[in-house]
Order: C-alpha cells, then structure tokens, then sequence
C-alpha cells in the first residue's frame, strides 16, 4: 500500500513539473520575429551570392583553360596549315615548269642564303650532291630563269644568279623572230646583252633562252628590254638594258633542272 502512494506522489510530481514548464515556456514574441526576418534574408542572399560567385568563378576559370588550350591546338593547326599549303604550292610549281616551261624539272630546292654584296648575285640552296645536284644544273622559277649551279657540296648548292658579274646567258627575242644575243650580269639589278645591228629589238621585247652555251633549255623568260643604247659609229653590235624576269633575292624555292 505504501509503494502505491510513493508512485502516486511521483506522477503528481512530474504533471505539476510539466504544467508548469508549460506555463512559463518563453514564446519568441512576433515584433521580434518580424524584425529578424529582413535580416535573416539578407544574410540568406548574401551567402546564395557568395555560393554562385565561387560557382562562376571556378567556372570562368575552367572556360578560361578550356580557351587557352583551343588557342593552342588553332595555332597548331594554323602553323600546319601553312607548312602544307607552302608545300602544295612548291609541287604547283613543279608541275607548272613541266607542263610549260621544262619537262627535265628533277627537282625542287630552297633557298637558305643570299650574298650580301649588292655586286654579287649568289644563292645558297639546301641540296646538294647527296639529292643528286651537280654543276652547270639550270635553275628556274615559274617566272623565268634565276642562273645556273656553280658549287655542290654534300647538302648545299652555290647559285650564280643573271645579275652577277661572271653571269652569261645566249637570248633571243621571244616568239621566233631570231637574231641571237649574249647577255652579262650588270649589277647590281641588270643585264646588257648585245645583238648584231641587224636585229630590230626595242624596248619591251622580252628575251628568252637561246641554244648559245649550251647550258640552258630553250625558250625560258630571261627578262624584258628596258632601254636600247645608241649606236655608236664604230659599234658593230646593238647593246640593250635587260630588266630580267626574275628578282633574285626575293626567290624563296627554286626548280632545278637536268642539265643539257
């Protein structure tokens, strides 16, 4: 009877705890609530900011890479592109002297050095004995005559460009209207050649390879007639000023051709 009490007692313990805690509970009053609610958004958009900010800056940082790296591969491809279409054209111009200026083209070569000296018209090619050049080999461009080899050694050849000094070639006038000539470098950009009075050039006739040496094929542009010089009384030959067909320092590949 008595443990009943005890448990009796207990339980009116614990409810007058309970309604008592009940009763003072502390209720956040509403004009707080109201006043910390602007406050409670402000600080839940700054951090939703601050969460996308990151978001696009890791974002820009990985475009920014993903550009850097297509920069990158377009420059490659760019650079690749060049190397080939430089290619396609150095094969045009085999082509194009086979079919219409020199079937015997072997060849093709480019050209590494030019002589510094305005009196001099020298090239340096990156061929040689090794890829089958030899002396007195005739090279040309598309545009017309360049000269001819005049040094070989195992990867490089020496060119002896028209304007130079030591430089000869036989001409005529082009379309078959005869009448022979020789022309000789005159530096530092020039050629005189000189024909018998007979012949009637003028200025504009354009001269082309003759059979005279016996170095070069025949009919390949040589350059243009700039200017006759008078006769003189005693003069047996007609001396011309030949503006040739081909600037020889601003050649980049040139065709070599088997020899005669």
């Amino acid at each position: 009877m008595r443990g009943f009490r005890e448990l009796l007692l207990l339980y009116a313990a614990l409810l007058l705890v309970s309604m008592v805690a009940t009763r003072f509970q502390v209720v956040a009053p509403t004009a707080l609530s109201a006043a910390t609610a602007p406050i409670t958004r402000v600080v839940l958009a700054v951090t939703d900011n601050v969460r996308r900010a990151y978001t696009n800056v890791v974002q820009e940082r990985n475009l920014a890479g993903e550009v850097q790296s297509l920069r990158r591969q377009n420059d490659a491809l760019t650079q690749r592109n060049e190397l080939l279409a430089r290619e396609v054209a150095r094969l045009r111009q085999v082509v194009q002297i086979r079919s219409t200026l020199a079937p015997n083209a072997v060849g093709l070569a480019q050209v590494v050095a030019v002589d510094p000296s305005p009196l001099l018209a020298r090239l340096t090619l990156n061929r040689g004995s090794g890829d089958g050049v030899r002396v007195r080999m005739p090279v040309i461009v598309p545009a017309g005559l360049v000269g001819q080899v005049v040094g070989v050694s195992g990867n490089r050849a020496t060119v002896i460009g028209l304007v130079d000094p030591e430089s000869s070639v036989g001409v005529t006038l082009e379309g078959s209207r005869g009448g022979r000539g020789l022309a000789v470098g005159l530096p530092p950009d020039r050629l005189r050649a000189q024909f018998s009075r007979s012949v009637p050039v003028k200025p504009g006739d354009v001269l082309v390879t003759s059979s005279l040496g016996g170095v070069y094929p025949v009919g390949i542009r040589v350059g243009t007639v700039e200017r006759v010089l008078p006769l003189g009384p005693n003069d047996v030959n007609r001396t011309v000023i030949v503006r040739p067909a081909v600037d020889v320092g601003a050649v980049e590949d040139v065709t070599l051709l088997e020899g005669l």
